[in-house]
């Protein structure tokens, strides 16, 4: 069984044409049925499983984080041999993708960290061009495939730069998605499948940094920013930020900011108040 969207979005001019987005789970061996000769752009991210993949005449096999990118003209085979494997994947075409193809060296198949947010956004074209035609905008769907171009090249980067490796990427992602929660190191090890001791050591070894500090640092930005843009009391700020109560975030503010929240945040008052005068 097979699980995929098809959606078709033309436009007046310069037309972006996208043949087949969404996410596909194979629980049975699968063979690509279309011929094999590309006439659009593909952009497939392996998320579960393995499959064989044969473009042009050789042969690669996708294992979870894998993104593969083939080009119009290329021969393209794919070969699910054993159930249980999941892509994300987008047919697409038009002068976006070509000046984006050509920006620079693309490979033909590299290793990214799964990034929850890239998924998040992959889903949200997929659920704008599930809407009626009627709907549907295509200004809007051409605007979310640049951002899910643009984030895909920032995780090839980041792999190709040897910024960080890609399970400690996994790592911080994990945190930025659920920091609001108070959720504990054991759950970031479970989120990227490792040990509580390996994934601490390794965390502060490649950011310098430990979870809770990179966790308190994003609460404290968060909370920094309701305190200039919103009306919340100091209380509802601390728990909307995720700190556990009011007292434990008075003292971790006090000790990065040098004074107390309501301190700080009647001196933002009045630096605002002294640029519109």
């Amino acid at each position: 069984m097979m699980k995929i969207c098809t959606i078709l979005l033309l436009r007046k001019d310069d037309s972006m044409e996208i043949g087949f987005c969404g996410y596909s789970y194979h629980t049975t061996t699968y063979t690509f049925p279309f011929p094999n000769r590309l006439e659009t752009y593909l952009i497939r991210l392996q998320t579960e499983g393995t499959a064989r993949i044969v473009v042009n005449g050789k042969t690669y096999t996708a294992r979870p984080g894998d993104l593969l990118l083939v080009k119009p003209g290329d021969e393209y085979e794919l070969h699910v041999d054993t159930p249980a494997s999941g892509d994300y994947h987008l047919f697409c075409d038009g002068l976006t993708l070509d000046a984006w193809w050509v920006a620079v060296d693309r490979s033909r198949i590299t290793s990214i960290s799964i990034d929850p947010r890239l998924l998040s956004l992959w889903q949200h074209i997929t659920e704008e061009a599930r809407r009626p035609t009627t709907e549907q905008s295509p200004d809007l769907i051409e605007t979310l495939i640049e951002a899910l171009l643009l984030m895909l090249d920032r995780s090839v980067q980041e792999v190709q730069a040897n910024v960080r490796p890609p399970v400690v990427s996994r790592m911080m992602r994990y945190i930025e998605g659920n920091v609001t929660s108070d959720f504990k190191v054991a759950d970031v090890a479970d989120a990227v499948g490792l040990s509580v001791s390996r994934t601490v050591h390794l965390f502060k070894e490649v950011t310098g940094m430990t979870i809770v500090a990179y966790a308190q640092s994003i609460r404290l930005q968060l909370a920094e920013e309701q305190m200039q843009y919103t009306q919340h009391s100091l209380e509802r700020i601390a728990e909307l930020s995720g700190f556990r109560s009011y007292p434990y975030f008075h003292r971790i503010f006090k000790r990065k900011y040098g004074v107390a929240p309501g301190v700080y945040r009647t001196l933002q008052q009045k630096n605002e108040k002294n640029k519109k005068e």
